[in-house]
C-alpha cells in the first residue's frame, strides 16, 4: 500500500472518529435529568403513572362540607324504623327522634309518638285518607281533650307532633286533622285547613 492511500484511509478514519465523537457528545448533551427544563429556575413535575386522573363527579367530597342532619337514635333496636317529632326538654320545639313502632300502620305511629312522650295515653287515629297530597288523619276524642286542655304552647306541640311526624312518614305536603268527623277546635282556633310541617 503506497504513502498516498495510507494516508487517504488515515484521514477517513479520523474524520469517522470525529462525526463519531461529535454525535455521541450530541446525544449526550441533548439529554435532560428529571426536573430539568430549557429555562433555569423552572422545574417539572415527574409523571405518575401509577396515579390515575379521577373525574370530578367521582372525588371525596371536601372536609369541609357538612353531613346532613340525621335524627337522634334514628333505629334503636332494628325493628321497623321510625321518626317521630318530641318535644325538647324545655318543652318548647319538636325534636326528630328516631324510635321503633310495631309496623307501618297509622296508629303504630300514633303509639310511637305516645311512647316517646308526645301524645297522650289513648290517643287514637279513626280513619285516614289521602288526596292532592293532603292527609286527613281523623282523632278520636282523647286527642281532641288533651289540645282543648292545654295552653296554646300544648296546643302547638300536640298538634305539630303529629302533622311533622305524619308528612315525614307519609311523604305529604300537609295534614288535616279532625276529631271524631269535625275539624280540630283548640278553644282558640278552629283547625280546618290542612297544617305544614313546621321546620
Amino acid at each position: 500500500m503506497s504513502k498516498r492511500t495510507k494516508a487517504v484511509v488515515t484521514a477517513v478514519i479520523v474524520i469517522i472518529a470525529l462525526i463519531a465523537a461529535a454525535c455521541i457528545y450530541g446525544y449526550v448533551s441533548g439529554q435532560k435529568t428529571p426536573g430539568q427544563t430549557d429555562q433555569p429556575g423552572q422545574t417539572v413535575e415527574p409523571d405518575m403513572p401509577n396515579q390515575p386522573d379521577i373525574p370530578d363527579d367521582q372525588k371525596t367530597p371536601d372536609d369541609t362540607e357538612e353531613d346532613p342532619v340525621q335524627p337522634e337514635n334514628p333505629n334503636p333496636s332494628g325493628g321497623e324504623s321510625v321518626v317521630v317529632y318530641v318535644p325538647d326538654e324545655q318543652g318548647e320545639t319538636l325534636t326528630p327522634v328516631g324510635t321503633d313502632a310495631v309496623d307501618d300502620s297509622d296508629q303504630a305511629l300514633v303509639d310511637a309518638l305516645i311512647a316517646a312522650g308526645s301524645l297522650p295515653e289513648g290517643a287514637a287515629v279513626q280513619s285516614s285518607s289521602t288526596a292532592d297530597g293532603v292527609l286527613t288523619l281523623d282523632m278520636n276524642a282523647v286527642y281532641g281533650d288533651a289540645v282543648r286542655s292545654s295552653g296554646t304552647t300544648g296546643e302547638s306541640l300536640l298538634i305539630y307532633s303529629l302533622v311533622n311526624t305524619f308528612v315525614q312518614a307519609r311523604g305529604v305536603n300537609s295534614v288535616l286533622i279532625t276529631v271524631d268527623g269535625a275539624p280540630l277546635e283548640s278553644g282558640h282556633e278552629i283547625y280546618d285547613y290542612p297544617l305544614e310541617a313546621t321546620s
